[in-house]
């Protein structure tokens, strides 16, 4: 499958299952940010109202959704590209707060020579809190916990 067509089944896929829930978005698709050729990120604009619903609490509903059209599409194609599916920008301004989250930790963590625990996050948000104090020569980030309680740990590379 051509990577317009993973994209057009992609879309597709998104606005079936929604609208079996009763959903009807408006379906655009962009291309990822993080660089990769083939990634992209399905679009979804709705009704305020209906956004929470489809959020759901930090994300958890959109990650259930993403998992499930995700999986829906690897069944047709296993070759599928990894794409993520965004309700109103949510992932977008999420990004830019943990970003925020990461370098505060890391100023905190350097500030008092500890290590600093954040909130359990989703393997999603955890990955851009890595990727961001990756860059920073003077921390180390790890995941500690399981499931739901699975959470990072920022500490500076000199209790290592």
């Amino acid at each position: 499958m051509g990577e317009k067509d993973a994209r057009a089944y992609a879309a597709d896929m998104v606005a079936e299952v929604l609208g079996k829930m009763g959903f009807e978005p408006k379906i655009a698709i962009e291309s990822a940010s993080d660089g990769d050729s083939g990634a992209f990120v399905c679009m979804l604009t709705v009704p305020k109202e209906d956004s929470k619903l489809l959020i759901g609490q930090y994300g958890a509903n959109l990650s259930a959704l993403q998992y499930l059209v995700q999986h829906l599409s690897r069944r047709r194609d296993r070759d599928m590209k990894s794409f993520m599916i965004d309700v109103n920008r949510y992932w977008k301004e999420k990004r830019s707060l943990l970003e925020q989250d990461a370098n505060e930790a890391a100023h905190k963590a350097l500030a008092t020579g500890r290590p600093v625990l954040l909130r359990p996050m989703v393997a999603y948000e955890r990955k851009i809190i890595h990727t961001v104090l990756a860059k920073n020569d003077h921390v180390e980030t790890e995941s500690s916990g399981k499931g739901e309680e699975r959470k990072v740990i920022v500490k500076p590379s000199s209790l290592l």
